[in-house]
């Protein structure tokens, strides 16, 4: 009888260990969820027909392929000319094993998707350190409309755009 009670007492801890096991499961999935919702922000522009996306973290190509597929089907969803991305939330310790060249075949990529749907792409907030390894490592990181901080993208942006800022008389 002792034995019995032993071998249901452990049971009865394996089936709390799987129901356990499933409640983290799902816990797990549900902040994945959250996590790739906040991967790639889109916030609507002050510029008419402009779309922000500020980037941070590490890049992997899972994330990036994520980002890629966020942004174009928020472009549709929107009436937006123009996506610009920022990287001033990356560096270069933030870029994975994948490295450079994949960096630069997957922005080509997203640039292209984008260009052929007619919207322009511009990057701004390449840091110093991140340029520096992207030049260094021959990734052909060239042809893309790119700023280095957000101030001169948007100027450009609205010269583009006929637009100005002008400050309020009072």
């Amino acid at each position: 009888m002792k034995i019995l009670t032993k071998v249901m007492s452990k049971i009865a801890t394996i089936e709390q260990l799987q129901q356990e096991i499933e409640q983290l499961k799902t816990k797990v999935a549900k902040y994945e969820t959250i996590i790739k919702e906040l991967a790639a922000p889109m916030i609507p522009s002050i510029v008419p027909n402009t779309m922000l996306v500020p980037l941070t973290g590490t890049f992997t190509v899972e994330r990036f392929i994520h980002i890629q597929n966020t942004i174009v089907n928020s472009v549709v969803k929107t009436d937006t000319d123009t996506v610009v991305i920022d990287l001033t939330g990356i560096n270069y310790l933030d870029i994975d094993a994948t490295g450079y060249q994949e960096l630069s075949t997957n922005i080509k990529n997203l640039t292209d998707a984008l260009k052929l749907m007619g919207i322009d792409t511009i990057f701004v907030g390449f840091s110093a350190k991140l340029v520096q390894k992207l030049v260094l490592s021959n990734s052909g990181f060239q042809g893309f409309e790119s700023y280095a901080n957000f101030r001169l993208g948007l100027r450009s942006l609205l010269k583009k755009k006929g637009l100005e800022i002008k400050e309020r008389e009072e």
